[in-house]
């Protein structure tokens, strides 16, 4: 038995740093659908990102933050029921024009495949804390081809 037995079927963990509030300006490295090493049967969809430009919110001081370079995750549990709106948000901006009804499995395919269509795109996030009915709290994000300008649309 080798030191490396096992080394061809296991997966490198991701970059473990993810999107926190603030606004991003982003650059897609790759879009993934990955089963659980922890709970088999258990699927996530992540992005990975390199961040082109980071702007914290004023309550972000003393908190990791992010600088132009630095590479960036975002994580759905595809156990969610929210989970297929958040990824179609996401790729609605991705394909800038698109209409939601153009958004489909077979779009989104071929977005995680091989071919990495999406790869390159730049793109604008605002991520914003939201409090759960359960009193918790997680990081909501809205995705935009263009700018994020306006405060009360973002938080939508």
């Amino acid at each position: 038995m080798g030191i490396f037995d096992g080394m061809g079927t296991t997966r490198t963990s991701g970059s473990g740093r993810y999107i926190c509030p603030g606004d991003f300006e982003l650059e897609l490295r790759e879009l993934k659908v990955f089963e659980s090493q922890q709970k088999k049967g258990h699927h996530f969809f992540c992005a990975e990102w390199d961040v082109l430009e980071f702007t914290p919110p004023a309550d972000l001081e003393g908190k990791p933050q992010f600088k132009a370079g630095d590479e960036a995750s975002w994580l759905v549990n595809l156990d969610n029921a929210s989970a297929l709106a958040n990824i179609k948000g996401l790729a609605l901006a991705l394909v800038p024009g698109s209409e939601e009804e153009d958004i489909d499995e077979e779009t989104m395919e071929d977005m995680i495949s091989s071919k990495q269509p999406a790869k390159g795109a730049k793109i604008f996030a605002r991520a914003f804390q939201v409090a759960t009915r359960t009193g918790g709290e997680f990081t909501k994000v809205k995705w935009s081809s263009e700018a994020i300008t306006d405060d009360a649309d973002a938080e939508k």
